[in-house]
């Protein structure tokens, strides 16, 4: 045997686990959820409309529409943001994480609230996806839910100067 050869076979197995990752919908349910968090931290609108399906709705009464003016909003609330999970429950047969979240802000004027706000929270909040059946990178997120999130009902997004309460 060659080099080559030796090279070859050693690559089969990186090429195998490459191909276990694109293939398995958890590990990709888990990446589309890690890029959704990424993209509201750096409150990029593009990437999360990647993200969005166009049937998103959640308890809050927000639409795929609304998260431009959300991320606007929180681009004016806290300047640095960064929101990650905590010890996700992933559930890729029902598009389902259930996490914890870590949020830490700084730079704006209600960059202690939004902390404190998120360091309240007991209950995890639950983000439902949807995929298409044959493509299991092709996640979409639905819904987020967590009743204990408390948005005032008064509230729309990218109309923060009309809310005193934030």
């Amino acid at each position: 045997m060659t080099r080559r050869h030796f090279f070859l076979l050693a690559l089969i197995p990186l090429l195998m686990l490459t191909a276990w990752h694109f293939l398995n919908p958890g590990a990709q349910l888990k990446s589309a959820q890690a890029r959704l968090l990424r993209a509201i931290s750096q409150k990029d609108a593009a990437a999360c409309g990647k993200l969005i399906h166009p049937d998103y709705t959640d308890q809050w009464n927000f639409t795929a529409g609304d998260w431009p003016g959300i991320l606007k909003d929180l681009r004016t609330l806290s300047p640095i943001l960064e929101v990650t999970m905590v010890n996700p429950a992933i559930d890729s047969g029902n598009g389902v994480v259930d996490t914890s979240l870590r949020v830490q802000s700084n730079g704006g004027h209600a960059s202690g609230m939004i902390a404190e706000k998120a360091m309240e929270l007991q209950e995890m909040t639950r983000f439902l996806w949807k995929r298409e059946a044959w493509r299991p990178w092709s996640w979409q997120l639905v819904s987020v839910q967590n009743p204990a999130l408390d948005i005032p009902s008064d509230y729309r997004p990218g109309n923060l100067t009309a809310m005193p309460a934030f």
